[in-house]
């Protein structure tokens, strides 16, 4: 390769660029549902550990753990769809007190600053675009939903055939190599499970210390709000800004513009009491990457895999930088 030219080499790696992110986007059906399930084995996986070390076979702890895992999941999403259809049966009032607040809106801004009425309605209907647009990037995400089903079957072959996988990768690389890829899954296998495991700690006590706060300045659905905005959370950087960006929208559209500052408010102050208690003490520097980095991630694997590839990049980011580490 080193006999061509520097820019045909470098036109080279750009095609196969491409081509992977190609591959990406067009196998989303069976990848994302496989990268979900790597996730999740990789989740149970000190817990199974400890369980077989007990005498416990394989296929049962695992068939135990699994079982359980999804059961909680289907438990968080049944508690999801009530408080959703509560929502849902006040939209017609709620779509009333939106159309009330526009208007007074519309009247507070043609005194404030001149705005009129053509102005704002062209500015609600770019709104209306935006939300066409995300809701077709939600559906994008529900048609991955669809393959929901193999998460336990993929997860659990995961974990059954966990040797053997590993004794796989040892067939692949050269014998020189074997040693420094032992060392990378073991890595691997200590740090993602403990990343993901601190992530999954503090969204469960966001949902509390959001829907509290909610509560407490008179947001209504603060539940819903406080677990919209934790869920967000696990999108490092970008995801709870968007999380409270919809409570603060939610607010506005619906309540008072006061009570919309108080959601700003008490974004900042969840804000500091993540990064500076939660975080370093539960997550700890497990993942230690830089933020530009990160945050370039998370819009590539929004772009590939919609929502579900801005959950994923960080752990599978993790990953790479263990190798990375490893091989010069």
């Amino acid at each position: 390769m080193e006999q061509y030219p520097t820019a045909l080499r470098y036109l080279v790696r750009l095609l196969l660029a491409f081509a992977i992110v190609a591959a990406l986007v067009l196998m989303d059906q069976l990848l994302v549902p496989l990268f979900l399930s790597i996730l999740f084995a990789y989740l149970l996986f000190p817990a199974a550990q400890r369980i077989e070390e007990s005498g416990i076979p394989r296929i049962v702890t695992n068939f135990m753990l699994i079982v359980s895992l999804f059961v909680f999941i289907s438990g968080l999403a049944y508690g999801i769809g009530l408080l959703v259809t509560m929502f849902t049966d006040d939209l017609p009032a709620i779509k009333e007190q939106v159309d009330t607040n526009i208007t007074r809106f519309r009247w507070a801004l043609g005194r404030m600053f001149g705005v009129t009425a053509a102005q704002l309605d062209a500015t609600v209907e770019s709104i209306r675009g935006s939300g066409q647009y995300i809701a077709t990037f939600f559906t994008g995400t529900a048609n991955t939903v669809l393959t929901i089903g193999l998460l336990p079957v993929y997860t659990f072959l995961l974990l059954f055939y966990r040797d053997k996988f590993r004794t796989f990768v040892s067939m692949l690389v050269p014998n020189e190599r074997e040693e420094i890829t032992q060392i990378i899954i073991d890595q691997a296998a200590e740090v993602v499970p403990k990343y993901l495991k601190g992530l999954l700690i503090v969204c469960i006590l966001l949902v509390g210390l959001n829907s509290l706060g909610f509560y407490l300045i008179g947001v209504q659905y603060a539940l819903l709000m406080g677990l919209i905005a934790a869920i967000f959370n696990l999108i490092p950087y970008l995801g709870t800004v968007i999380g409270y960006g919809i409570a603060f929208l939610f607010v506005l559209a619906t309540q008072t513009p006061t009570l919309a500052l108080a959601v700003v408010i008490q974004f900042f102050v969840i804000q500091f009491i993540e990064n500076n208690i939660l975080t370093p003490n539960i997550t700890g520097s497990y993942v230690q990457i830089n933020p530009l980095v990160i945050i370039l991630s998370l819009i590539a694997g929004g772009m590939i895999w919609g929502l579900a590839g801005m959950f994923m990049v960080i752990p599978y980011l993790a990953m790479f930088k263990i190798v990375c580490e490893n091989i010069d």
